[in-house]
C-alpha cells in the first residue's frame, strides 16, 4: 500500500519489521520464473541471432531479436532484483536513488517489452536490408519512439521511491513516499500506459489485421516496403518481383498463392497503400503472441486492481487504529500475499512466453 514518511514515524507501530507470510512463496515462485525465463530466452537468443529463421531474416526477424534481448534483460534485472529483495525480507542496502533507479529500470523494461510485442503484431509493412546492423538502422525511428513512450510510465518511479531506516541498527526498506491520491494517479497511469493501451492495440490488430491505420503507421516508421535489393548497383526495388535471389533468400514479406492478383492491382493503383499477404508461419506466430499477450495483460490489470483494493483496506485499518497493534495484525494477510505473488507471475510471464512462441513457430509449427 502507499506509505508516506509521516506514517512510518507513527509511535504506535513497533520498530520490528514483521516477516510477510508470502515471502517464502515469493522466493520459490521467483526462482522458478527466473529459471524458466533464462532457459527459454537463452535458447531463443542464439537461434534468432545465427539461424536463418522460417520468417526470413528480414525486419520482422530483427524485431524478434530486439524483443528477445529486451526480455532477457528484463528478467535478469526484474527477477534477480526481486529475488534478492525477497530473500533479504525486503531490506535495501544502498541509497534512495539506487532504490528509485532499480524500480525505474524494471518498469521501463517491462513496458518496452510490451510495446515491442505491439509492433510485431500490428505492423504489416517492413523493409529488408542485407545485414542485421542495416536492419536495425532501418528501424531506428521505431526503436527511439518505443524508448520515449515506455519511459513515460516509468519516470514517476524516480520521484516516489525512497528508503527509510526501519530500526536503529540501520535496517532500511524501499518504500513509496506518496499519499493516497497521488498514488492512485500513479497506479492508474502505469496500468493504462504500460498494460491497457498495448493490450487494446493488439486486440484491435487481432480483430482487424492489415488495416489502413496499421499500414500507415508502418509506412511512417519503416518507409516503403522492399523485399529485394537486386536493382541496378544493388538499389532497393519498391515492389516484389521475380528473381533467383528472392526464391533463395526467403524475403521478409512472403507471397501466398493469391498474391499475383494483388500485385496486379497494386501496379494499377500505385498511389494506394500497398498490402502484402503474410507468410502462414508468421501469421501463426502473431496470432499466438497476440492471444497470450491479451490474456496476461488482462489478468495482470485485474489482479493489480484487486491487490490495490486489498492494500487500501489494510492501510486504512493500520492508520486508523488508536491501540498498539500486535504482530499478527501488522503481518501481511494470506490473501494479500497471494495477490502479490500472482502479480510477480503475471508481470514476468510474458517474457517467458515470448521466446517459447518463437521456438514453437521455428521448430514445431507446420
Amino acid at each position: 500500500p502507499p506509505t508516506s514518511l509521516s506514517q512510518t514515524e507513527d509511535p504506535h507501530l513497533p520498530d520490528l519489521n514483521p516477516t510477510s507470510p508470502g515471502s517464502q512463496q515469493n522466493v520459490v515462485v521467483l526462482s522458478l520464473l527466473l529459471a524458466l525465463a533464462l532457459i527459454t530466452n537463452l535458447t531463443a537468443f542464439p537461434v534468432i541471432l545465427f539461424r536463418r529463421t522460417r520468417f526470413g531474416n528480414g525486419q520482422f526477424a530483427c524485431l524478434i531479436f530486439c524483443l528477445t534481448v529486451c526480455d532477457l534483460v528484463t528478467v535478469s534485472c526484474g527477477l534477480v532484483g526481486g529475488l534478492i529483495l525477497e530473500v533479504g525480507d525486503m531490506s535495501w542496502v544502498g541509497k534512495s536513488q539506487d532504490c528509485a533507479a532499480y524500480y525505474f529500470i524494471s518498469s521501463w523494461l517491462v513496458g518496452l517489452s510490451n510495446y515491442l510485442v505491439v509492433c510485431l503484431v500490428c505492423m504489416v509493412l517492413v523493409k529488408r536490408a542485407a545485414g542485421i546492423l542495416a536492419r536495425l538502422q532501418e528501424c531506428k525511428l521505431l526503436l527511439l519512439s518505443l524508448i520515449v513512450i515506455t519511459l513515460l510510465p516509468a519516470i514517476p518511479e524516480l520521484a516516489i521511491r525512497s528508503t527509510i531506516s526501519a530500526t536503529p541498527q540501520g535496517y532500511s526498506v524501499c518504500i513509496l513516499t506518496t499519499h493516497h491520491h497521488s498514488y492512485g494517479l500513479y497506479v492508474a497511469f502505469k496500468l493504462i500506459i504500460r498494460h491497457l493501451l498495448p493490450a487494446i492495440c493488439v486486440l484491435l490488430c487481432l480483430l482487424r489485421p492489415r488495416t489502413v491505420v496499421a499500414k500507415r503507421i508502418s509506412l511512417i516508421f519503416m518507409g516503403e516496403p522492399a523485399v529485394c535489393e537486386c536493382g541496378p548497383s544493388g538499389s532497393v526495388l519498391a515492389r516484389p518481383h521475380e528473381c533467383p535471389k528472392m526464391t533463395r533468400s526467403k524475403p521478409d514479406i512472403l507471397r501466398d498463392t493469391e498474391v499475383t492478383d494483388m500485385i496486379n492491382v497494386m501496379e494499377k493503383a500505385k498511389n494506394t497503400i500497398p498490402a502484402m499477404v503474410e507468410d502462414p508461419v508468421r501469421r501463426t506466430y502473431k496470432r499466438i503472441l497476440a492471444v497470450t499477450f491479451i490474456t496476461t495483460s488482462t489478468l495482470y490489470i485485474l489482479v493489480d486492481l484487486s491487490f490495490q483494493i486489498q492494500s487500501a483496506v489494510t492501510s486504512s485499518f493500520l492508520t486508523s487504529s488508536t491501540s498498539i497493534l500486535n504482530m499478527e495484525e501488522l503481518a501481511e494477510s494470506r490473501h494479500e500475499a497471494n495477490l502479490g505473488t500472482t502479480l510477480y507471475i503475471l508481470m514476468f510471464c510474458q517474457q517467458i512466453i515470448n521466446p517459447a512462441i518463437f521456438l514453437y513457430s521455428e521448430f514445431i509449427s507446420t
